[in-house]
């Protein structure tokens, strides 16, 4: 089920969080502050192809910050599997969540203007008709609906992603989880609100806004928070997990606060070293935005923008950008001025973060990007797919049965969930099935394996299977193991939706 992939991801950030304190508690990091900067720049020129041939990673663009500048950045690559045309230095881009902060950045500038107060509940700027019609949704059956949370939440929360909005999560009424300000939530929902709130009192699209307070400003000459004509020779496509690509682009619009930017590594370092200089805000105002706002675990916070960390070589920040099939990560010492920008145009993006940083930034495993679960690319799981692309269904097969005789936790529940989906996705739909079957076998308890099945089924026009799974995945929901009760919850209201739906199609 697409959306409990999607609760997962967010279930695995705290836990990727909580590893990152742990192994940062006692433990001085290495920074490469004094390393020779030729020296640097020729190991990273040897070691980043050598890492994206591993991943199955076809383009990746990146630069690394010394002393508050651009050292060095460069393109790697290819932009599209199906021409076979070369990253450049300005070759675009989907930055995914890195939007977050830069939007962010915009926000801190209205508040150093008194244009906005972090604590004055957004609902106070805009008109109710224009909050419930451009955010709310006019359509939507508001009633369940918590007004008196809503009605709390402003600026501070929603930047620090404690303001207990969904994170797409399509419910109806539109849920919020918690009082607003009492815990962290990651959310993409809260940053679409606060950007409608801009909107109004700018009276402008935030495309707009973005351009000329702070794109044009920081001489971010490719980068823009919608499709631009330009990009269609400069820009990349996405690739799966396989290293394939339908070679379309995905021209956005329409401005989405949380998630639309189109850059390059050299833009958004540009972003990333304003931030390093106190450029284009007060020096007291970049300090608020990286103090942190509401603990995600021990020596792990939130800030207005950013994710932090506290460690004994000074505070970092950070963010990483998953958009399936692009995958980036940006991580900065204010203090040493020291940092690294990397986008990819891959599912496989990340698998090689924790290597990047270790060859650009230092010694920073106790930030700990493996531990936000995305496989590294020497993992079982990231094998299992190398051998699904190059020798097809059979080899992986035994690969899998080879793999969790070795180590039945090597290939999890979720890891070969993920790979199904990632099957799916590619439109390998025969291939899905016969994972997900594998984890209703290893997995019997769970009603997640059964409810991924069911909807493979449904795809490959299986209706009678699909109901049939269905269903025993609403069987299995009272005696599921798993911790995580919200992620029941959701499946069993999700099911019998499902259920009926599929009543009404004609059975094979």
């Amino acid at each position: 089920m697409k959306k409990i992939i999607l609760r997962q991801s967010l279930s695995v950030l705290v836990l990727f969080l909580f590893a990152a304190a742990l192994f940062g508690l006692g433990h001085e990091i290495s920074l490469k502050t004094k390393l020779n900067k030729k020296k640097l720049i020729s190991e990273l020129e040897k070691t980043v192809p050598d890492l994206m041939e591993k991943a199955n990673i076809p383009g990746l663009s990146i630069a690394v910050i010394r002393d508050g500048q651009i050292l060095w950045q460069k393109g790697f690559g290819i932009k599209n599997a199906k021409t076979g045309e070369r990253v450049a230095d300005n070759t675009i881009f989907e930055a995914a969540s890195l939007t977050k902060p830069f939007f962010a950045y915009l926000v801190m500038q209205m508040v150093e203007k008194g244009e906005i107060d972090l604590d004055t509940p957004l609902i106070k700027y805009a008109p109710k008709d224009y909050i419930e019609k451009s955010f709310i949704n006019h359509s939507m059956d508001l009633e369940g609906f918590r007004k008196d949370w809503f009605n709390k939440i402003n600026a501070r929360m929603v930047l620090s992603h404690s303001s207990g909005l969904p994170h797409g999560e399509r419910q109806k009424p539109l849920p919020i989880f918690f009082e607003p300000g009492t815990k962290y939530r990651y959310s993409a929902d809260g940053y679409f609100y606060l950007q409608r709130v801009i909107e109004h009192l700018k009276g402008e699209p935030l495309e707009e806004i973005m351009r000329k307070q702070v794109i044009e400003p920081l001489k971010m000459e490719n980068s823009s928070m919608v499709w631009q004509d330009r990009y269609e020779t400069q820009a990349s496509v996405g690739h799966d997990i396989f290293g394939e690509t339908n070679g379309q682009f995905r021209k956005r619009k329409q401005a989405h606060a949380a998630a639309t930017l189109y850059t390059t590594a050299e833009d958004y370092a540009k972003f990333v070293t304003a931030i390093l200089n106190d450029v284009g805000l007060k020096s007291e105002t970049v300090q608020k935005m990286l103090t942190p706002q509401v603990d995600v675990d021990k020596n792990v916070f939130w800030s207005l923008g950013f994710g932090l960390e506290h460690t004994d070589s000074g505070d970092a920040f950070w963010q990483w950008g998953d958009y399936g099939i692009f995958r980036n990560y940006i991580v900065a010492f204010k203090q040493q001025k020291i940092g690294v920008v990397y986008l990819t145009n891959s599912f496989n993006g990340l698998s090689i973060g924790q290597e990047i940083i270790n060859h650009s930034v230092g010694d920073v495993k106790d930030l700990g990007l493996a531990h936000l679960n995305y496989d590294q690319f020497d993992s079982p799981a990231l094998a299992l797919a190398q051998v699904f692309v190059k020798k097809g269904l059979g080899e992986a097969l035994k690969k899998y049965h080879r793999l969790k005789a070795k180590d039945p936790e090597a290939l999890n529940e979720r890891r070969v969930n993920s790979f199904g989906y990632a099957l799916l996705g590619a439109n390998k739909i025969k291939e899905a099935i016969e994972f997900f079957k594998l984890n209703v076998e290893a997995y019997p308890k769970s009603a997640n394996v059964y409810d991924s099945l069911a909807e493979a089924y449904e795809k490959n026009g299986d209706i009678e299977l699909s109901i049939q799974y269905y269903k025993k995945a609403l069987e299995a929901i009272p005696n599921d193991p798993r911790p995580d009760k919200e992620f029941l919850e959701n499946l069993k209201q999700s099911i019998p939706k499902n259920l009926e739906r599929l009543e009404k199609k004609p059975k094979k």
